[in-house]
């Protein structure tokens, strides 16, 4: 890593067909160059795990939860946890996706800690098929 004019020049190797898939993805998102869409692309990458290892920061979000109602009980059970954090949950979008399959965005406000175990409580479930977080940390 090189330093020039306030910005720290880094090297990185990387596959051809990564480098490849990312220019046409920053060139149809119309960047001017690959360094604005690489820069932004670290910036979204700290965002989106920073959540992880920061306990008494506060943050703004959503949790994106998909699952299938193939395990009996489970909407149930995903009722209760988000009524144990009702101090965290600002509101919630249920999406019916299939006759069995649900899409669940859940719009949260609060201690990290209390964020981060809400969706640990939540992707523990049999049948809950995936958990993404988006945040903002404020």
């Amino acid at each position: 890593m090189s330093k020039s004019h306030g910005a720290t020049r880094l090297s990185v190797s990387l596959p051809a067909s990564l480098v490849r898939e990312f220019d046409a993805v920053w060139r149809n998102m119309r960047y001017f160059d690959r360094s604005k869409a690489v820069h932004d692309a670290l910036r979204n990458f700290i965002s989106d795990h920073k959540w992880m290892r920061e306990e008494a920061e506060e943050l703004i979000g959503a949790i994106v939860l998909l699952y299938y109602l193939d395990k009996p009980g489970l909407l149930n059970k995903i009722m209760e946890v988000q009524h144990e954090f009702e101090n965290t949950i600002s509101s919630t979008m249920h999406l019916h996706l299939t006759r069995n399959k649900c899409l669940e965005i859940i719009a949260v406000k609060g201690a990290t800690r209390d964020v981060k175990n809400l969706a640990q409580r939540l992707m523990g479930h049999k049948g809950v098929k995936q958990l993404r977080m988006a945040t903002v940390v404020p």
